[in-house]
């Protein structure tokens, strides 16, 4: 077994090193002209006493800072449970992600001499990546003098779990027991704890005998309910986790009033302890908590108990199509096909019969992804009924529904004529059909920290107050609206944002006669759910790999969208807005998926990124399912689709925040819209979104 590793580095190369009693592959992002790597093997654990300015410089990227890395890869499986970094140069790394290929990763901390000496619990490997996430403003690369990763690790250092005993520190006031005396997952707080009024920085600490892998924070807020008319949009509190090993990261919202809960996830780092900071956002609110939960690395945070009724739809049964008529022209509009039977949405079991328009004469046959048979790996798109419009433009097509999907599907009918007749496609939920998951593609490792199934109802209203999510894009002033739909609030009743069968559907339908205020002269409603609420409380993750399993809609101007922000963008307190977008989905070419990273600052784009994947979709994103997700790193993005990696992007703005995902259907995106083939009407159904640090 290899009880130890000596990093050596070769610009735009790979060197093979004898480390012990074994070769390991080493690689790096970069080297500059003049690294010596085999120096690492001349300072085997440098005393961190040595000074900066005494230290050999062993290696040094090549005109990068964060986001640059150095990998090693071991002939076999090796078991590590100690990690000791040497910075160099006069500009030492600040922190660093430690990614192992099996077992997730770990934020390091250097001091202010660019030293890390760390134990965590050990874990087997094949291969560790240490990328730097954040360095100095002045720096222009980075530098190292060694890097040790071995099994020298005393495992009584890591033993017991944060949900063990804590001691409670308080800065002021009394009772600092109140920080941990209810439970989250059943929906109790216990007592509150209030820091005195002279205390103007106060603060709680959790901390324990021992360092834990933590991953997450859980926060409920003052019981009192703070409001500012001049900022009606603010949080009460907002603050910093400080940790022990001398990482922090943001808390960018903490609500008051009714309990909701701040859910902050981040990379596991081993820390004896956290100390939740505390400042007011509002200058009336009251610095009072009345819950800290932390959690260890594997185990994911509970949700408040639903206390709502919540929003579900049920799929109406689809009318008899026997009779249905077309209309009196001689086809759909612009002589494209339209639907006429059954609405869009509706419930089909077996034998499903459908009446489109089309021009006289017109052949169409009609497509649907069919899930795999036994001895097949996947499904495929198959033909499933076809024929010919009469003289009257009527179009009836029978098939039977008992063989495709569960659950929501779609049918492509496409027509066999020459010329511009867009395929047409009918959106339903079967009844019957066989049943199609999938679990996702987490990195290996990683904690699941936010896993939303729709299995309930949905627990939204507009800014968030008292329930799970917003159903807005949170921004500074409040609700903000984009596109050409306006974003529906789940109390007028519309139904455009709702569970159905286990899925979110988000619904685009025309505004008719509802009395929705429009403030661009929409002419439809749509939807969008956002894991922060309004003032930046909710669900947030620093690091993290996103993900969402949904069926988009086709249609001209459909914009169906599963994307992120940095948490600071929902304050007032936010120079930079940051914005990484897993997908975007534009209905006039299922086969198109795109994905990008976006930065504004003061309204004007400070970046603007965007990568089109054409026809790389395995399949037609309206017709079969796709997972879409993200992970968030030190200076870039990583971009899947169904588990596979298509696509980098670098320059990140405000990595190391916390990043809220949201979920939406919107129109337009830069495309003119035209759904009067299906009514006006659109479904975007989502079966699961999870996220994992």
């Amino acid at each position: 077994m290899v009880l130890f590793v000596l990093l050596t580095l070769v610009a735009g190369s790979t060197a093979f090193l004898l480390a012990r009693a074994a070769d390991v592959q080493v690689s790096a992002s970069s080297s500059a002209a003049g690294s010596e790597p085999a120096a690492l093997l001349d300072h085997d654990k440098l005393d961190a006493a040595v000074p900066l300015s005494d230290r050999p410089v062993s290696w040094r990227s090549d005109d990068e800072t964060t986001g640059a890395w150095v990998e090693l890869d071991w002939p076999e499986p090796t078991t590590v449970d100690h990690v000791e970094v040497r910075a160099a140069g006069r500009a030492p790394f600040k922190n660093a992600v430690l990614t192992f290929d099996r077992g997730g990763s770990l934020l390091l901390t250097a001091d202010e001499d660019g030293n890390v000496g760390l134990d965590f619990p050990a874990r087997q490997v094949s291969s560790a990546r240490l990328t730097f996430a954040e360095v100095p403003q002045e720096a222009t690369s980075v530098a190292l003098t060694s890097l040790v990763l071995d099994g020298s690790g005393d495992p009584r250092a890591t033993d017991g779990e944060a949900t063990d005993s804590a001691e409670v520190t308080i800065s002021s006031g009394a009772d600092p027991g109140a920080l941990v005396d209810g439970d989250i997952g059943s929906g109790e707080v216990g007592g509150e704890w209030e820091a005195l009024p002279d205390d103007l920085a106060p603060w709680g600490e959790l901390s324990w005998e021992g360092a834990r892998e933590l991953s997450s924070v859980q926060i409920v807020g003052p019981s009192a309910r703070a409001f500012d008319p001049t900022s009606s949009a603010s949080a009460a509190l907002h603050g910093r986790l400080v940790f022990d090993d001398g990482s922090s990261v943001l808390v960018s919202g903490i609500s008051s009033g009714e309990p909701q809960v701040t859910t902050i996830a981040f990379t596991p780092r081993m820390a004896s302890s956290v100390r939740l900071v505390l400042e007011k956002t509002i200058d009336q609110a009251e610095f009072a908590i009345r819950e800290i939960a932390v959690h260890e690395a594997g185990t994911t945070p509970p949700v408040w108990p639903q206390q709502e009724q919540g929003h579900v739809v049920a799929a109406p049964e689809a009318d008899d199509c026997g009779t249905a008529a077309a209309p009196p022209s001689a086809g759909g509009p612009d002589g494209q096909l339209a639907l006429v039977c059954p609405a869009p949405g509706a419930a089909i079991d077996g034998e499903t019969s459908v009446v489109l328009h089309a021009p006289a004469g017109t052949a169409v046959t009609a497509t649907a992804w069919r899930p795999a048979t036994p001895g097949s790996r996947s499904g495929s798109i198959e033909p499933i009924a076809s024929g010919t419009a009469d003289a009257a433009g009527r179009l009836p097509l029978t098939f039977d529904a008992s063989s495709l999907q569960h659950g929501p599907f779609a049918v492509r009918m496409t027509a066999e004529v020459q010329g511009d007749v867009r395929p047409l496609y009918v959106q339903l939920v079967n009844r019957g059909g066989e049943q199609v998951t999938s679990e996702g593609s987490s990195p290996p490792g990683m904690t699941l920290q936010w896993a939303e199934d729709f299995s309930t109802p949905l627990s939204a209203t507009q800014t968030g107050a008292g329930a799970r999510y917003a159903a807005t894009k949170p921004a500074p002033w409040g609700p903000s609206e984009f596109g050409d739909a306006v974003f529906a609030d789940p109390a007028d009743g519309s139904e455009n944002l709702a569970t159905l069968d286990g899925h979110l559907r988000v619904r685009v339908d025309p505004i008719g006669n509802r009395d929705i205020r429009t403030p661009y002269d929409q002419q439809h409603v749509g939807g969008i759910l956002s894991s922060a609420r309004v003032g930046g409380s909710g669900f947030a993750a620093q690091y993290g790999y996103f993900e969402a399993r949904m069926l988009g809609p086709a249609g001209l101007g459909t914009w169906p969208a599963f994307w992120m922000l940095d948490s600071e963008s929902a304050t007032n307190r936010g120079e930079v807005t940051s914005e990484v977008d897993a997908v975007e989905l534009y209905g006039r070419n299922t086969a198109s998926s795109c994905h990008a990273i976006h930065a504004w600052t003061d309204g004007e784009d400070a970046l603007d990124e965007q990568f089109c994947l054409e026809d790389g979709i395995r399949g037609d994103w309206a017709l079969s399912w796709h997972t879409y997700g993200v992970r968030i790193m030190p200076g870039e993005a990583v971009f899947t689709v169904d588990g596979r990696e298509v696509h980098r992007m670098v320059g990140v703005v405000n990595d190391a925040h916390p990043y809220f995902w949201m979920v939406d259907l919107a129109l337009g995106g830069g495309w003119p819209v035209d759904l009067s083939s299906t009514t006006g009407v659109a479904d975007l159904y989502v079966d699961w979104v999870r996220v994992w640090t």
